[in-house]
């Protein structure tokens, strides 16, 4: 699966109704404000003609076949945009870092963590990407 939008307007809606729902009253209220800063937040400076590339995944019984590769080439051929990003991935997510840079994908942005979160879930810095149609 995979989203791309115009860094406008948000790939996902959070129904925090849902969240406290699945969740509980206070789980799903958390989850709600928590996420909302994640997945809702604009981008700032977003440049005109490019396309955010979000939430790239591919099921286990299917990684390593070139899925998401003809998905992204896809995407390429079938918006109008003329550059792509993609923001934070892990530094440490070695599989999606070789194929954006097998995509032609440069990094452009490096943000690092905190000492305290890197040393408790391992992601050192997150990147972003940035391809250019030639």
């Amino acid at each position: 699966m995979m989203a791309c939008t115009d860094g406008k307007t948000f790939s996902v809606k959070l129904n925090k109704k849902e969240l406290r729902k699945h969740l509980g009253l206070f789980k799903g209220s958390m989850a709600g404000i928590f996420l909302k800063r994640e997945f809702e937040a604009p981008y700032e400076n977003f440049p005109p003609n490019t396309g955010s590339i979000e939430f790239v995944g591919t099921a286990h019984e299917f990684k390593g076949q070139g899925v998401a590769s003809q998905i992204i080439h896809h995407i390429f051929e079938n918006t109008p945009y003329d550059d792509y990003v993609i923001e934070e991935v892990a530094d440490t997510n070695i599989p999606a870092m070789k194929l954006y840079k097998k995509l032609g994908f440069e990094e452009y942005k490096r943000k690092p963590l905190p000492e305290k979160m890197s040393k408790k879930n391992g992601i050192n810095h997150l990147l972003s990407l940035k391809y250019m149609k030639k």
